[in-house]
């Protein structure tokens, strides 16, 4: 890990810091920026606005660093309140789940039990849905986490997908194993999300420069949207804030024949927002990760300590709202 992101994650975690800094977020609607609402209805709220604009969300609930059981059991309780009020809104239902928030550290069975009560309630919502043949996004999206969590990761998705539940994974493109791995996510007609990847795992199995790592995000992006991913019913999507890629993205899927229906675009909620109303302008499908809660601000400074660029992100995105 770099000193940059340990420093960040320093900050994310000193207490004293953290009272002053959330106080002043609470000021000045700092906490507004990167959260989409304190409580589920307001992010409901939230989440139906941003449809109205043609702009979809993947929900997620605050908490970093989860150590703490009784916060797994709250996690739980809040994804699963949500899942039937995003339901009853009539919007898409696209969760994101951390596996350490919902139990990982506490064992396999927690983890299992949490994420399976989860996945019944987005299967319910999913057949539904398909009864009214609305057209809509239901959706269980694994986030990826720690490089020794991966291998438990890809095998809770397996096994959710072999038993129906509409799921999808996140993939880093900094590692180097994540070529392999998304070969086979093609081959199953998965749903991935390739990001650059939160952690700075070493150079024995990581891509550490980022021109590097933007070469592979490239190079992964033009599998995700070859002939064969097609012909699998592969769906790709492409979080990055990177305007640049962005447009390079969109020049490949042109290339090669995919429409701007059949893959999308994913950005961090509050960040980068002129880019966001560019893709959604030019015809792109543009998802917001959009956390709901209250412990915003490890999240923020996580985000921050992944990339020094974006806290001028964060910063300019607060004058062009």
């Amino acid at each position: 890990m770099g000193i940059w992101q340990k420093c960040m994650i320093a900050v994310a975690c000193n207490k004293p810091i953290r009272r002053t800094g959330e106080a002043i977020g609470r000021k000045t609607g700092l906490a507004d920026q990167f959260v989409s609402a304190s409580n589920i209805e307001g992010h409901v709220a939230r989440a139906i606005r941003l449809h109205e604009q043609g702009i979809g969300i993947s929900s997620f609930y605050l908490g970093e660093y989860v150590t703490d059981i009784a916060q797994v059991h709250e996690t739980a309780a809040q994804l699963g309140a949500l899942v039937p009020k995003l339901d009853q809104a009539g919007g898409d239902i696209h969760i994101s789940i951390d596996p350490s928030q919902l139990g990982y550290m506490q064992g396999k069975e927690v983890l299992d039990q949490n994420v399976d009560d989860i996945a019944r309630l987005i299967r319910t919502a999913a057949n539904g849905t398909a009864q009214r043949k609305n057209n809509r996004t239901i959706r269980l999206m694994i986030d990826m986490e720690d490089f020794d969590m991966i291998d438990d990761t890809l095998a809770l998705h397996h096994r959710l997908a072999d038993a129906g539940i509409p799921v999808a994974q996140t993939l880093q493109a900094r590692l180097f194993r994540t070529e392999t791995d998304l070969e086979s996510m093609i081959a199953r007609g998965a749903m991935v999300r390739l990001v650059k990847g939160a952690m700075a795992p070493p150079d024995t199995v990581a891509f550490t420069k980022r021109p590097d790592i933007d070469a592979n995000y490239l190079k992964l992006a033009g599998r995700m949207l070859s002939d064969a991913a097609r012909n699998a019913g592969f769906f790709p999507v492409f979080g990055t804030h990177h305007r640049d890629l962005a447009i390079r993205i969109g020049q490949i899927a042109d290339q090669n024949g995919w429409t701007r229906d059949r893959f999308e675009f994913e950005m961090l909620y509050g960040v980068n927002q002129p880019l966001q109303r560019e893709l959604r302008d030019a015809g792109y499908r543009l998802r917001l990760y959009a956390p709901f809660g209250h412990d915003w601000w490890a999240y923020a400074w996580r985000r921050v300590g992944e990339n020094p660029r974006n806290l001028g992100l964060l910063l300019r995105s607060g004058l062009n709202r």
